[in-house]
């Protein structure tokens, strides 16, 4: 049997908890099941000096390598400006021409600008290539007021989303939305798999022992309600907003406490809370890397999905969803977000407002106090059900096998 050649262009760090804990899933998976060599995972990414390999890591990327990994790590060139990414885009496109020349003609890659990145590749090498979790980045630096929808920015990567899309074999998207816009709008020709954003469903699970240790650890005692959220604050996210969302809850709430785990300075996120007239008592900040951050999980007993809304949202695919529910947590999330807005209604697991602004969060408080009330074991098993469904590794590996095997066919 001919050895299939599989390319991977990530622009992203191969450690970054965003491919571990998504995307790398399912290649780790092709790797585990690689005895046979039938496939070759031809992989690059952009490395960030500040964070090079642990002892750990570079014992993964071994294993990796004797299961049929051959990596090209990149030096990603820090920045926001032109110079910045054409030097990324020029030293990107050398690396996938050398697997190309090599017999690599299928590849996949990982979000729009990644993607946008492979279409400007395919122009001149001409490959087959599988846009994964496409969405629309430009659209949200609009929402989000990071671009102007005249800006030079906006244009030049709403043109290159598209033509990707359009040059596209085969497109997987987390939404019914982005699959009508596609279908229905674009035109494209592209085969489509429906994937919602994966979860490590054995990692994100409720453990006991972690519950009573993290809650210890952090002087929590049995009456507190432990609100919480994981995230950043401000680009993509609420930042000012995410703050006043929990002084409107507290004053509802005298039992309720916020964990915050987050990679902003305490100092950063301390001053939102300040500003919003949050007793320092009433939350908490927190700091973790991947390996370890689902211990937090554990210690909260609901959670926030703090993304504005915005016409563009309905074509996001939230990661952290799936993590909140296999752990067992209902969360809030405004309106119109992915289909995580509409699941959080039809399975019970979620509460839904229109935006983060008083009316709307006090109004929700009732909702969120039920879940609160409710018995935590049957609250959990309802959550981690659900997730698994939604988001479980189990059945969204069979789509994204069904998505490569399309990528490698005749049709």
């Amino acid at each position: 049997m001919k050895q299939k050649k599989l390319g991977i262009f990530l622009y992203n760090r191969l450690f970054d908890p965003l491919i571990q804990s998504n995307f790398w899933l399912y290649i780790n998976d092709y790797l585990d099941h690689n005895q046979d060599g039938s496939y070759q995972i031809c992989l690059v990414t952009y490395e960030d000096p500040r964070f090079p390999l642990s002892a750990e890591q570079q014992k993964l990327v071994d294993e990796w390598r004797t299961k049929g990994l051959v990596w090209k790590p990149l030096t990603w060139n820090p920045g926001t400006g032109i110079p910045s990414k054409v030097k990324d885009i020029v030293q990107g496109f050398f690396a996938v021409m050398q697997f190309r020349l090599k017999g690599c003609g299928h590849f996949v890659s990982l979000a729009s600008v990644a993607g946008s990145y492979l279409y400007l590749y395919y122009v001149l090498l001409r490959f087959r290539f599988f846009l994964y979790q496409f969405e629309p980045h430009s659209e949200y630096a609009i929402d989000n007021k990071m671009w102007r929808p005249d800006s030079i920015q906006y244009r030049v990567a709403h043109f290159l989303e598209r033509r990707a899309a359009e040059s596209a074999h085969v497109i997987a998207s987390g939404t019914r939305f982005m699959q009508q816009r596609l279908k229905e709008e674009w035109k494209v020709r592209a085969n489509f798999f429906k994937i919602a954003t994966v979860t490590n469903d054995k990692k994100f699970l409720f453990s006991q022992a972690n519950r009573d240790a993290m809650r210890t650890k952090l002087g929590f005692d049995d009456h507190t309600r432990v609100l919480f959220y994981p995230g950043k604050f401000g680009d993509l996210y609420y930042r000012e907003e995410t703050a006043w969302m929990f002084k409107w809850l507290s004053e509802e709430d005298q039992y309720l406490h916020f964990l915050i785990v987050t990679p902003h300075r305490d100092e950063e996120v301390i001053a939102l809370f300040d500003q919003a007239g949050v007793d320092h008592s009433r939350y908490t900040i927190a700091h973790s890397d991947y390996v370890d951050i689902h211990h937090y999980f554990a210690a909260a007993d609901f959670a926030v999905i703090a993304v504005p809304p915005g016409p563009s949202k309905k074509f996001i695919s939230n990661i952290k969803v799936g993590e909140y529910l296999t752990a067992g947590l209902p969360y809030l999330i405004t309106e119109g977000i992915s289909e995580d807005y509409l699941f959080a209604q039809e399975k019970n697991v979620g509460v839904v407002v229109k935006d983060f602004k008083k009316e709307y969060i006090k109004s929700a408080y009732p909702a969120i106090d039920q879940f609160l009330r409710m018995d935590p074991e049957e609250r959990r098993v309802r959550c981690r059900a659900a997730g698994l469904e939604y988001r479980g590794f189990e059945n969204l590996n069979l789509v994204f096998k069904s998505a490569i095997a399309s990528l490698f066919s005749n049709v």
